[in-house]
């Protein structure tokens, strides 16, 4: 059985998977990884993990990916990584409900709305969140400029609750690992999400936490609390809450 506890600088490799077995390599508190874990609860998919220490990879982890990033696929021989990547492999491969539209137009939109997400939100929620006075109110205005477009979006769906449509689709589980932590991101009164300003937003992560694949890989926020506290002490705990586990 394979630990739980992740795999650090200078540990034995894990033996590969074995044939047939669809295995992840990952990182418990990182949202990337978060992403692919979506969409693999999403689609049914089995599989396996391996947990990895990123502020102390293994050093057999850049053999497989010469980055030595999460998420990495291992399947059958073959090594995939980045989550975008992986997000649209496993949707190819695996059968299940299909999270790409195939209508070229509609998977450019989600392709343009990930590009949105990616310049202008995820980087100034980070930022917000290390951030004081007026420089994080600037950053914060430049966040909120940047879910106005998701929110103009979703205004136009006609009344359907997702991205993806009446279902979550690829860009719903890509972007929601941040909105599952905003409470933790964005802590103060004079940075929340307004109903007022992102109506339709708020009632997507409302709708988002309602999913059974979201709640069956949601984070323990307390456990994610006390991961938050190691990384700002200097000292990152990737096996944090899992004292008692091999």
């Amino acid at each position: 059985m394979l630990p739980k506890k992740a795999f650090k600088t200078g540990s034995t490799a894990p033996d590969p998977p074995a044939p047939g077995v669809l295995r992840l390599i990952s990182s418990r508190f990182c949202p990337y990884a978060h992403r692919t874990r979506l969409v693999l609860a999403a689609k049914g998919i089995d599989y396996e993990t391996v947990n990895v220490c990123l502020y102390k990879k293994p050093e057999w982890f850049f053999s497989i990916n010469p980055l030595a990033k999460v998420p990495t696929l291992q399947h059958d021989g073959k090594v995939v990584y980045e989550s975008l990547v992986c997000n649209e492999y496993l949707d190819r491969v695996f059968p299940g409900r299909k999270l790409l539209p195939e209508e070229p137009l509609e998977k450019a939109r989600i392709g343009m709305l990930q590009a949105v997400w990616d310049a202008k939100c995820q980087p100034n929620l980070m930022k917000v969140s290390m951030s004081e006075g007026e420089e994080r109110q600037k950053v914060f205005d430049a966040l909120k400029e940047g879910l106005s477009f998701l929110e103009k979006h979703l205004a136009t769906q006609s009344g359907k609750s997702f991205f993806g449509g009446d279902q979550p689709g690829i860009l719903d589980y890509s972007i929601w690992p941040w909105f599952e932590l905003i409470d933790l991101l964005l802590t103060d009164d004079d940075v929340k999400l307004q109903e007022v300003e992102f109506p339709e937003l708020l009632a997507w992560r409302a709708a988002m936490f309602d999913r059974p694949e979201v709640q069956t890989c949601a984070f323990d926020m307390s456990v994610f609390a006390k991961y938050v506290a190691t990384m700002r002490a200097g000292n990152p705990d990737p096996d944090i809450g899992l004292e008692d586990s091999n």
